[in-house]
């Protein structure tokens, strides 16, 4: 041990330690990520609170737009109705008093006391056919005067004071006056003919113009006074000013620096909330203003961006909202036409600046930049604190652990604050202590290795510890992947909905363009091939959505009476077409004790057979398949209370003498989304056939199992459990005729189809609407409702999934209401859990339910259930639906004629399902060699590549 002159200085151990070791310092390290967080988080929120506020001021100003529009629009048509509602008094007044038009001093006496006791009137006129015109004003200064033009007048109009009584004083004025200008009618040709001793309330509008009194604008309306005879004898009017309107929206609270405007489609200003009036004067003559020529820059900017990006006023149809740029900042802007059925049609506009809202947001902006870097400065002082406080306690652990490793073993270093330092220094003067002691007692060192033994074993309790806290973590992490597979459940649930929705369409369409009898039969063809296109896509969403359904544990057993043979024939049949095209047998044998009518899920096991067959199919180029169907031991007796059924086990075996299976991959079968070699050649599949058959299988209380040998071929064997049935409870599922029209004899029946999709609305529209029914349509639920309440359907179709208002809610208040108990309500669903949803739909008020996309023959059944109707039927034509087996004598050997390297690239575009490069590879074929092109054309067109991708192989690796 060396003497205590031998040992360095402390600083010099210092220095030495940071020379010794390279690298990133403490300091930097402390300071660096709490930097960096405090930045980025406070950056981020702030980045993201000025962009939602950004997006909650445009939602908000479109609110606030629609709302003052509604608004403005509401104000004025009340104001407007107004005049017309005392045209409409006066009128009925004149009619039941049996006041006589003619008589000019009665019918002034009558104005003058309407206009005198009304408030909201101050000039009544009269005119008639004959050009007569009497009229009583009451003046800004409340005094009255009567206008009065007769033959006595000729061809001027006489100005006369009144006083209180309303009799005549002087005359104030005579000058000529046209009254055909008050004469807003025009008499029809054929009103005599049209209009007996009934009299008809018209009103209407005059142009908007001048006053001649005041400079205001002003609007007459009229309402038509008809005679004994059914004519027009006169027009009864009320002249107001339209100044009403500029005043209100002057007053009306927009916002800091909004503006509101009402223009003519002419583009002539109405009414405007600014000081601007709606006139100007050019050549010393008042005239209308136009809102392209607004002193106002915001409403000539305006009208010049309407017209820029309509053309005119006149194509504005609805309302629209839109921003623009004015003067470099964002307004908003939101048009709306205010119309009503006497002649009225304007355009409301509202304008509402960005920066009104955006003062707030702009200045939490400039909050939240100074927070940042306060927080950025506070994060490096606390950083270079925090790291002081820290490295100073570590360099004098490593200043004396450079002193130990020179020889001097009388180090002690003090005991910090921090408690994990406070650990290391006591640790470090304990071993310290405990290499001084190892030089003089070895049973001191002795002592010192129990106690790390002892400290071994806590440290192993605190190994196990974790190792739980681990698993804990595993077991929480296994629960998330439940709720994640859930939400995929939930996710393929929703996209089932979403993918049928067009199905819908595609194949209700098909069935429908299948009933045109002026079809050729190449257009039938065509139309066979979509059909099928559109089944296949709709097997392999519900293969996907079975799968999930598996996998949630939410798949149900759906039992029903059906005919069991009728079942093994239509899936013989179902691959006939196939199977005689690839010039291989398909067998059917059945046991003599089979019973024909059983109940169980025919549609899972149906699918089974499906799926079974297919890949037999798939996989047989030479031989063939044999389906072998028997009946083996009953199982115990089922014991209730009202019945005791036998349940019989079922047995199905499918051989083919296929490619087979490799030994090795036998445990792969039955995987979800695991195919074979064989499977992975051919290209085909999604790999969830014999995942599902199997679980369809168990859920039918039996097994499936299979033996297989490469080259041999491969058997399938399965049972299940079903009940014996019989034929009164089985309805046979053939396609035996068409429905073309409805029984005569019968009542006219109403059918109204709602749906938020046009294309699933024409599907029926077209389907019923040519067999006799009376069908109307409608988008939503909420029109739906209002259609009921009018029409009274006896049956309506419903979609569940629209906006504004679903199906459900449209069901529950049609059913809400006694005379809704008489129209039957059958739900039109796309989503994948039918079973789930039944006492949802059935709660809302439906009767019933068709999943989509739905058969025609399911519609017609339904509607003939409910409300008992007869149709009229086609005999169905076995011919047309039976597709032209292959010729025997095309073979492989007929690809012959064709050069190597095409029967390459066709092999390799039947392999991509690539129908546009088999399609450049057909021009290639020779005109003498036409049967050839047109055989691979039929098998491109059926979608069966798999036989081209045989042929090619046959020839190019014999």
């Amino acid at each position: 041990m060396k003497s205590p002159q031998a040992i360095t200085s402390p600083k010099k151990h210092s220095k030495k330690l940071f020379q010794r070791f390279q690298g990133i310092s403490l300091r930097s390290f402390v300071v660096l990520p709490f930097m960096l967080q405090i930045v980025g988080t406070v950056g981020l929120v702030g980045y993201l609170s000025f962009k939602s506020g950004q997006q909650s001021v445009k939602d908000l100003a479109d609110r606030l737009e629609i709302e003052i529009a509604n608004r403005v629009d509401k104000e004025t048509s009340n104001f407007l109705d107004s005049p017309h509602l005392v045209n409409q008094v006066l009128l009925s007044t004149i009619y039941s008093e049996k006041l006589n038009l003619e008589n000019r001093q009665d019918l002034e006496k009558f104005f003058f006391n309407q206009v005198k006791h009304h408030g909201i009137v101050h000039y009544l006129f009269y005119v008639d056919n004959l050009g007569n015109f009497t009229g009583v004003q009451q003046l800004d200064n409340g005094e009255f005067i009567a206008k009065s033009k007769d033959k006595s007048t000729g061809e001027n109009r006489n100005i006369y004071e009144l006083n209180e009584r309303g009799q005549r004083g002087k005359l104030i004025k005579s000058a000529k006056f046209d009254s055909q200008e008050y004469f807003l009618f025009d008499q029809p040709k054929d009103l005599k003919n049209s209009i007996k001793k009934e009299r008809v309330n018209k009103s209407i509008w005059s142009e908007v113009s001048l006053s001649s009194s005041m400079l205001a604008l002003e609007i007459k309306a009229g309402t038509a006074v008809y005679n004994q005879a059914g004519e027009i004898q006169g027009v009864l009017g009320v002249e107001i000013f339209l100044t009403q309107i500029s005043q209100f929206l002057h007053n009306l609270n927009i916002s800091k620096s909004g503006n509101s405007l009402i223009i003519e489609r002419s583009g002539a200003i109405i009414a405007s909330s600014t000081a601007e009036p709606p006139y100007i004067k050019k050549n010393n003559e008042q005239v209308r203003l136009l809102a392209t020529e607004s002193r106002d820059p915001l409403t000539q900017a305006i009208a010049k961006h309407l017209l820029q990006k309509f053309g005119s006023f006149e194509q504005i149809k609805s309302a629209q909202k839109f921003a623009f740029e004015f003067q470099g900042e964002l307004q908003f802007v939101y048009i709306q036409p205010l119309v009503d059925p006497r002649g009225i049609d304007w355009l409301t506009i509202i304008v509402i600046p960005e920066s009104d809202f955006m003062t707030q947001i702009y200045a939490n902006t400039r909050t939240t930049v100074l927070l940042c870097a306060l927080a950025l400065a506070i994060a490096i002082g606390c950083g270079l604190l925090t790291s002081r406080w820290i490295a100073r306690p570590i360099l004098r652990l490593g200043t004396a652990s450079v002193a130990i490793t020179q020889g001097d073993l009388n180090q002690n270093v003090e005991s910090p604050s921090i408690i994990e330092l406070k650990v290391l220094s006591d640790s470090f003067n304990e071993m310290a202590q405990q290499l001084r002691t190892s030089f003089e007692n070895l049973d001191v060192t002795n002592h010192k290795l129990d106690q790390a033994n002892r400290e071994l074993e806590t440290t192993n309790q605190e190994l196990e510890i974790r190792v739980e806290q681990r698993t804990n973590e595993l077991q929480q992490a296994k629960e998330r992947a439940e709720v994640a597979n859930t939400a995929k459940s939930e996710f393929l649930s929703n996209m089932s909905h979403e993918l049928r929705t067009p199905l819908n369409a595609i194949l209700g369409f098909t069935q429908i363009m299948t009933r045109d009898r002026s079809l050729s039969q190449s257009q039938k063809d065509n139309l066979n091939i979509i059909g099928r296109s559109g089944e296949h896509l709709l097997e392999l969403i519900n293969d996907v959505l079975d799968m999930a359904k598996i996998e949630s544990g939410k798949i149900l057993l759906q039992e029903t009476d059906f005919d069991l043979m009728e079942l093994l024939d239509l899936i013989v049949e179902m691959f006939q077409i196939r199977v005689d095209a690839k010039n291989i047998y398909l067998n059917l044998e059945t046991s003599a004790d089979l019973p024909q009518f059983i109940k169980t899920d025919e549609k899972k096991l149906r699918q089974v057979l499906i799926n079974l067959v297919s890949n037999a199919v798939k996989f047989t180029q030479t031989g063939g398949i044999t389906i072998r169907v028997y009946l083996g031991n009953s199982s115990a007796s089922l014991a209730s209370d009202e019945a005791h059924s036998e349940r019989l086990n079922i047995y199905f075996s499918i051989t083919d003498t296929g490619t087979g299976i490799a030994e090795q991959e036998f445990d792969r079968v039955f995987d979800p989304f695991a195919q074979t070699e064989s499977g992975r050649k051919s290209e085909q599949g999604s790999g969830l056939g014999l995942a599902i058959s199997q679980q369809f299988v168990q859920l039918m209380g039996g097994n499936i199992t299979f033996s297989s040998q490469v080259g041999v071929g491969t058997t399938f064997q399965f049972h299940i459990q079903a009940e014996p049935s019989n034929s009164s409870k089985v309805f046979s599922t053939k396609p035996t005729h068409r429905v073309i029209g409805l029984a005569p004899s019968q009542s006219t029946y109403r059918i109204l189809v709602v749906d938020d999709r046009w294309e699933n609305r024409q599907v029926l529209v077209q389907l019923l609407a040519p067999i006799g029914f009376e069908v109307k349509e409608s988008e939503n639920g909420k029109i739906a409702v209002e259609v009921w309440e009018q029409w009274q359907p006896h049956l309506i179709w419903m979609d569940m999934r629209m906006p504004v208002m679903n199906g459900y809610e449209a069901a529950t208040q049609i059913k809400s209401h006694l005379k809704g108990q008489a129209t039957t309500i059958i739900a039109l669903t796309a989503t994948s859990t039918l079973e789930e949803e039944r006492q949802v739909l059935l709660s809302s008020g439906c009767d019933d339910f068709v999943r989509k996309p739905f058969n025609e023959k399911i519609i017609f059944d339904k509607i003939s259930h409910y409300l008992g109707v007869s149709y009229i039927f086609e005999d169905f034509d076995e011919q047309t639906s039976v597709r032209m087996k292959t010729p025997d004598q095309f073979t492989s050997e007929s690809l012959l004629v064709m050069p190597k390297e095409w029967l390459e690239q066709l092999h390799v575009a039947a392999s991509k399902l690539n129908a546009n490069d088999i399609d450049l590879l057909l021009k290639q074929v020779p005109k003498e060699h036409i049967q050839l092109k047109t055989k691979i054309e039929e098998y491109m067109n059926n979608f069966d590549f798999d036989q081209i991708i045989a042929l090619a192989q046959e020839v190019l690796y014999r």
